[in-house]
């Protein structure tokens, strides 16, 4: 029993052989003794049974701590075994906790998903439904207004053809009907036409004007005005026939002219009325009290300006309220009570007849036109001496010098003060005594009694005796220059004729090149019936000063102006011969 407690020890003191080895070699030393160190004592010899009885006692309560010992780490296995299920247990209740809520978040997030789902599903249904009712309701409006343009292009079309038969189509027919009276009618007075009857008689372009106020830095002289005056006059009475254009035509076509520029006038100012009542209107409903937030400005209706009906109505009862916005009336208005707003006529003084049309353009205007005409003119001669000049130039460059030295002198402050003085009353240049004036040079030798009419004459138009010739020189060296052009084209003319005829040598080359018509003026004169042969043998019996003369009669004859007497009379040498041909 002793010997199995003794090995139960001995197995639970076990050791390997390098721990027995480093153990026992404590028990020796591996350094020799110093010859100071005394020797060890010899052992005593102990008794055998002793030391058997102590190892025998060393091993029971070895044997006994190692069952405490065993015993102790098994209840420390089950504390451990029993707290690590607890763990155990707890990490899996806090896994399931944290899987419930996730679960339980999924579940939340599916079910806004499947709500959103189904709004965004249902908005997208009524998206759909709105669309469709849009779609419907654009393809109604695009089928109404397909239908307007296809019943306005039908009524365009049979009006064009009811017109188509006078359609001018071929170039005969064009020629044909480009009679001097027809390029009377069309090209001298505005608003005419031919070949179809006019379609209204007062047409409402007449509210369209273009007016440019001429921008140049040059100006134009008394001179250059007059000269272009006259211009514009030997024009008209070279363009316009006065036998065709008799009083009782000409004051027909200003009635009409009268009419429409009327028209005009009552519907410009009927959309500015209609107008300025709707801007009254807005702003009337944009108006908040004190308490209240303000409103958005309402937006305009376009409809006003399209509505020419309403327009004219609303003109038409300006016109009869006050008529001085229309006409320019024979007598004075002395009294300028206004009419009264609340009346559907003029209550205001007696007017008398009207003899004019009120321009809004140019009624107003001191020079009858839409912009002032700025007149210039040459300087004046300097008639100073040259002592008189140098001891201006000197005093410029003093003062020159005077200033430079006072502005290097200011401040800032200064010169933000000198910016902010006041300057006085403005300038009036109707009362300025200081610019170059001929007003006195004008009136010496002028009665102020029997005079007066040339006296108050506007400076634009006075007009001296040097500037009429002047005009008189320029349109002089004008018409010597057209002659030499005439002359020039004429010369040409023969020249080409010669060398035509020198170069004559076939029927062929007298049938092409000896030709002075082309081919199309002789289409032109066998339309009309004429010989062009006939034609062409004329022209080639002519003299130099002969052709000089029937280009002089082609740019003096008119429509109507020879009738009665042979057109060729004033043609010299002509032969009975050329007459009759």
């Amino acid at each position: 029993m002793s010997s199995a407690v003794f090995r139960a020890g001995r197995r639970s003191l076990y050791r390997p052989p390098a721990a027995r080895m480093f153990a026992s070699s404590r028990w020796y030393s591996s350094t020799r003794p110093s010859l100071d160190e005394e020797p060890a004592p010899e052992k005593e010899s102990v008794n055998k049974e002793e030391l058997r009885k102590i190892a025998l006692e060393f091993g029971r309560r070895r044997a006994a701590y190692n069952r405490q010992v065993s015993m102790l780490r098994r209840e420390y296995m089950d504390e451990y075994q029993r707290h690590q299920q607890q763990d155990e247990a707890q990490q899996e209740a806090e896994r399931q906790e944290i899987t419930r809520r996730r679960l339980e978040r999924q579940r939340a997030k599916n079910e806004r998903s499947v709500e959103n789902t189904l709004r965004q599903e249902e908005l997208r249904r009524q998206t759909q439904l709105a669309f469709e009712d849009h779609l419907r309701a654009q393809q109604e409006k695009r089928d109404a207004k397909k239908d307007l343009y296809t019943r306005a292009q039908q009524m365009l079309v049979d009006e064009l053809e009811e017109e188509a038969h006078l359609w001018l189509t071929t170039s005969e027919e064009v020629e044909a009907a480009f009679t001097p009276e027809a390029e009377q009618l069309l090209w001298a007075r505005p608003q005419g036409v031919i070949g179809v009857p006019n379609p209204s008689l007062d047409s409402h372009f007449w509210q369209y004007e273009c007016h440019t106020w001429d921008m140049s830095k040059t100006y134009k002289t008394h001179q250059d005005i007059l000269l272009e005056e006259y211009e514009e006059e030997v024009y008209r009475k070279t363009n316009i026939d006065p036998e065709f254009w008799t009083p009782e035509r000409v004051a027909a076509r200003n009635e009409l002219e009268a009419k429409a520029k009327l028209r005009a006038n009552v519907r410009l100012e009927g959309r500015r009325s209609l107008l300025m009542r709707q801007k009254e209107y807005l702003e009337e409903e944009s108006q908040t009290g004190e308490a209240e937030p303000p409103k958005p400005q309402p937006i305009p209706s376009l409809g006003v300006l399209a509505n020419t009906k309403a327009q004219e109505k609303e003109g038409a009862e300006v016109l009869f309220k006050d008529p001085t916005q229309f006409f320019i009336f024979d007598r004075d208005n002395q009294d300028d009570s206004p009419s009264s707003a609340e009346s559907d006529s003029y209550s205001g003084p007696s007017l008398g007849v009207p003899i004019a049309l009120r321009d809004p353009l140019r009624s107003n205007s001191p020079q009858g036109r839409v912009f002032p005409r700025a007149v210039g003119k040459m300087p004046k001669p300097d008639m100073r001496t040259e002592k008189e000049k140098k001891r201006q130039e000197r005093e410029e460059k003093l003062w020159a010098a005077a200033q430079a030295q006072s502005r290097s002198q200011m401040d800032e402050i200064d010169l933000a003060a000198d910016e902010d003085a006041d300057v006085g009353e403005p300038l009036d240049y109707d009362k300025n005594e200081d610019w170059d004036s001929d007003d006195e040079e004008w009136v010496k030798g002028l009665d102020p009694d029997i005079d007066s009419e040339l006296i108050e004459m506007p400076r634009e138009l006075r007009y001296r005796e040097e500037d009429i010739d002047w005009v008189i020189e320029s349109l002089e060296t004008k018409a010597r220059n057209m002659e030499n052009h005439v002359r020039n084209s004429v010369n040409s003319m023969e020249q080409e004729l010669r060398s035509r005829k020198e170069r004559r040598g076939s029927v062929e080359a007298e049938s092409d090149d000896g030709s002075i018509l082309d081919q199309a003026t002789r289409e032109k004169l066998s339309a009309a019936g004429a010989d062009a042969d006939k034609y062409e043998k004329l022209l080639q019996s002519l003299s130099h000063d002969q052709l000089l003369s029937l280009f002089a009669l082609g740019a003096d004859q008119r429509s109507d102006s020879m009738e009665g007497e042979h057109p060729f009379q004033s043609i010299p040498g002509l032969s009975d011969e050329q007459r009759s041909g």
